[in-house]
């Protein structure tokens, strides 16, 4: 008993190399359990994975396309909300008035802060152009200052109420909102925007 357990382990079973012998056929697939070649992908296994996939693809992509359309509409609104928050802060924090400009012609906004009579752009990263990617529209319904949108916030921590509406290419619309002198601009639901102006 010995001696049979120590050939089955070492490879040297005579009774399972007949019947591997006898299972070899020209028709199997090298990767299978019943043939002994070498184990591997056959050509044509390789061709119909390829085929798959390149179909799959096909199929998928037309709605990736709306996917980073949809996606720039959102980002812009975090952009906008985030330039929004900081002025706001900074304003608090510094005294003075910052704006939330829309250079709708060039299509970019920006931050500018009160330098006595005159609002200067800010030397840092929130003072560059922020520019609006293809494809997104925005509409405003905001105070303007010499023809541009903007949005004031006060030393005070009050800013001015208004409301920016982010259109995407596929018409999926982000709307922005600072309903009152004392709310951060926001991302609104069309219920709150129905809401506020019922009231």
């Amino acid at each position: 008993m010995m001696n049979a357990e120590c050939r089955m382990r070492d490879g040297y079973d005579r009774d399972a190399g007949a019947r591997r012998d006898r299972l070899r056929s020209p028709f199997c697939i090298h990767h299978s359990a019943f043939c002994i070649r070498s184990p591997g992908f056959t050509l044509l296994e390789l061709v119909v994975v390829l085929l798959v996939l390149s179909v799959l693809f096909a199929m998928a992509a037309p709605s990736m396309s709306g996917f980073g359309a949809g996606r720039a509409a959102k980002q812009t609104a975090s952009q906008i909300v985030s330039l929004s928050r900081w002025a706001r802060e900074q304003a608090i924090s510094e005294g003075r008035t910052y704006r939330l400009n829309f250079d709708t012609a060039n299509q970019v906004y920006f931050v500018t802060a009160a330098n006595g009579a005159m609002f200067e752009r800010e030397p840092v990263e929130f003072g560059r152009n922020f520019t609006v990617p293809d494809g997104v529209q925005l509409t405003f319904e905001t105070p303007q200052v010499a023809g541009m949108p903007c949005l004031e916030f006060l030393p005070s921590g009050r800013s001015q109420p208004g409301r920016i509406s982010i259109v995407s290419r596929d018409g999926e619309a982000t709307e922005l909102a600072c309903l009152s002198a004392t709310e951060p601009l926001r991302v609104v639901s069309a219920d709150e925007l129905r809401e506020a102006m019922q009231q």
